[in-house]
């Protein structure tokens, strides 16, 4: 039996035929692979853009209903914004945050806040309106850190040591908080407002004839300010002096003749002066401008009057 053996040079010659058959597929293969995974990208990158500038649209629309008043709208922009580019700007959930807030929806304020802060760890506005929230809900220690992390960005920013001052004062902490007023009047001489401020936190605390000096020097920076009289009035009706208090409510009412307050304050003074006239009349003007009025303490107002 003859036995066919294949020579070296034939399986060479083999070898190098399968090579030549197969190189056109590594050739060409891969550039082609390459191409479709540059044109892929390049797809996806264009689809990412489009989907950008249509968040930046819905932001750029919300912001423009924020400003016209139209929070409902503006908050639908926004979230549509979030909703296809979360990463489109912390302003987005700084704002909207904002709107939550001034539509009572405190948690979602909150957490929008948080995230905006999230994005952007130096937003000491957000930290301020988070602080501001934190406040309102009693939750004095959160909004103590809030308004100091918004100081050590803005130690130059009076509004943070004054919100902050209310805070310690919520939680008791009165010396802090006069300190702070009184480093909002440093950064500020010539604020009537945190030195009406200073002197409410004074008589809060019941030291009248500190509240009597601060809302003095309010008076003295801005002579036209009623909150300023009408506290000052209170101060002076908690030491006794009467006819200070009556001319600091008259004052008051002078310069903000829409406010009920300072009638209501000055007719207890005049009842209690057993002048029944002048204490009707101005118990009754303070419930036609809005003023709680009791109707037993109205109607024995009205009989001694003799109406």
């Amino acid at each position: 039996m003859e036995v066919f053996m294949k020579s070296p040079m034939t399986i060479k010659k083999l070898v190098v035929l399968i090579l030549l058959l197969v190189a056109p597929v590594f050739a060409y293969g891969a550039p082609s692979s390459k191409k479709q995974e540059e044109k892929e990208l390049k797809a996806q990158q264009e689809k990412d853009l489009k989907t950008k500038n249509e968040a930046i649209d819905f932001y750029n629309q919300g912001r423009q209903n924020y400003k016209q008043g139209q929070k409902e709208t503006a908050v639908s922009n926004f979230s549509k914004a979030i909703e296809l580019y979360p990463e489109i700007s912390s302003d987005a959930y700084y704002f909207r945050g904002h709107l939550y807030a001034e539509m009572g929806k405190n948690d979602e304020a909150i957490a929008d806040f948080t995230k905006a802060i999230g994005m952007t760890p130096e937003y000491k506005e957000a930290y301020s309106s988070r602080g501001n929230i934190y406040y309102n809900k009693n939750q004095y220690d959160l909004a103590i850190q809030d308004f100091s992390k918004a100081i050590e960005m803005a130690p130059d920013n009076k509004d943070n040591f004054v919100n902050r001052a209310y805070a310690y004062s919520g939680s008791r902490q009165y010396d802090l908080g006069i300190a702070d007023f009184n480093k909002a009047l440093e950064l500020d001489p010539q604020s009537s407002s945190v030195y009406v401020d200073l002197g409410t936190l004074s008589f809060n605390n019941r030291k009248y004839s500190e509240a009597i000096t601060n809302f003095t020097r309010a008076i003295e920076v801005d002579p036209e300010s009623p909150k300023a009289y009408k506290f000052r009035g209170d101060a002076y009706g908690q030491q006794g002096e009467d006819d200070k208090a009556v001319s600091d409510y008259s004052r008051a009412i002078e310069l903000d003749p829409s406010d009920g307050e300072p009638y209501f304050s000055r007719a207890m003074i005049y009842y209690v002066k057993e002048d029944f006239q002048k204490a009707w009349y101005d118990i009754n003007n303070s419930k036609k401008l809005g003023a709680i009025v009791d109707e037993e303490v109205l109607s024995e107002f009205k009989s001694a009057a003799g109406k």
